[in-house]
């Protein structure tokens, strides 16, 4: 039974859809002044208030949340762990859309919850063509989640779309190994091996930057192994196709400083700048390299000499310090939409 239902209609119209509404729920427009929106809670039949909201043509779109909780990243990770069965051994992407402030971005939600989805069930995360959405509203200090249709989220396949599976055989992510207590390693490591076989990267490198442990750095890598292992059994279980990962240990200084003129580099730090200072950059140097590694640090950070070998050095969450894995999650998501956003110029171009 939902708990609300979240409606997006065109901008002006949101009191007139609430005001013209005839259910028994409580009905709001424009809530807490957000313009285009019409909230229903309490209602007593909720699919006949879903069914007459759809006939309003002011009506965009409309959503019956199946979890309405504060708009904060614990609570928002607790409902996506009790919706994650629901995208058991499905193709899925996490779509945020935010209104007001948060101490976190959208595309930190969407990395969080979808490396917990990962951890939690058997799925693949899919930013082209997803069978099915975790979807994230938030309304001020309200969010209200729900698993839908691609198609609510504006991520319905064209024909034509690029393929971002291809795109993904020429990434090489290079990370510094995160070397602490076994157990939380383990765990750390199998969730870093679930996201990196899930987005289908060539290979994964723990750059080394100083002399490690080699029972910890066995354990991790271990870990690691473990995690990508899992998922590309469950790939080859429900698609009838994968490619195990290639893992492996080098010095991160000779793997950045040793790139060609068809590598393509970015660094991922605070003190970077943001994506939308060089997309336009960036996305010609995507469409032009031959083989793109995305380089992140772990409890140290990458080391600031090799910013001068980077093509470029984003800041991923200006201002939000984000965990080993959720770095991870997040560097390649932003990845695949400016791949995405590349390829599809390209194709528009040719």
């Amino acid at each position: 039974m939902p708990c609300t239902i979240i409606a997006k209609t065109e901008l002006g119209m949101e009191k007139y859809v609430a005001n013209s509404l005839d259910v028994p729920c409580k009905v709001e427009g424009a809530p807490k002044g957000f313009q285009g929106l019409v909230i229903l809670k309490e209602c007593e039949d909720w699919e006949k208030a879903f069914e007459e909201l759809m006939k309003m043509p002011e009506v965009i779109r409309a959503m019956k949340a199946e979890k309405c909780v504060k708009a904060e990243m614990e609570e928002l990770k607790r409902a996506a762990e009790e919706l994650a069965n629901k995208l058991e051994g499905k193709r899925f992407a996490v779509r945020t859309v935010r209104r007001g402030k948060h101490p976190f971005t959208s595309m930190q939600v969407n990395a969080e919850l979808g490396a917990l989805v990962l951890s939690k069930v058997n799925a693949k995360v899919d930013l082209t063509n997803p069978e099915k959405v975790l979807m994230v509203e938030i309304v001020g200090d309200e969010a209200y989640l729900a698993v839908v249709e691609p198609e609510y989220a504006g991520m319905k396949k064209l024909k034509g779309k690029p393929n971002l599976e291809t795109f993904f055989k020429k990434v090489t992510v290079v990370q510094e190994p995160y070397l602490g207590p076994k157990k939380s390693t383990e765990e750390l490591g199998k969730r870093i091996g679930r996201i990196i076989q899930s987005f289908g990267v060539s290979k994964y490198v723990f750059g080394l930057t100083e002399e490690s442990d080699a029972i910890s750095l066995a354990n991790l890598i271990k870990a690691v192994e473990e995690g990508a292992r899992s998922r590309y059994e469950q790939q080859v279980k429900t698609e009838r196709k994968g490619k195990m990962i290639e893992l492996k240990v080098f010095d991160v200084y000779h793997e950045v400083g040793s790139k060609s003129k068809k590598d393509l580099i970015i660094i991922f730090e605070p003190e970077g700048k943001t994506v939308d200072e060089m997309r336009k950059e960036l996305l010609e140097k995507m469409r032009k390299s031959k083989r793109i590694v995305l380089v992140l640090g772990s409890r140290k950070g990458t080391p600031m000499g090799l910013y001068r070998f980077a093509d470029f050095v984003i800041d991923l969450s200006p201002g939000i310090v984000l965990s080993t894995e959720t770095a991870l999650a997040a560097a390649l998501e932003l990845v695949a939409s400016l791949a995405a956003e590349a390829l599809k110029d390209r194709e528009d171009k040719a």
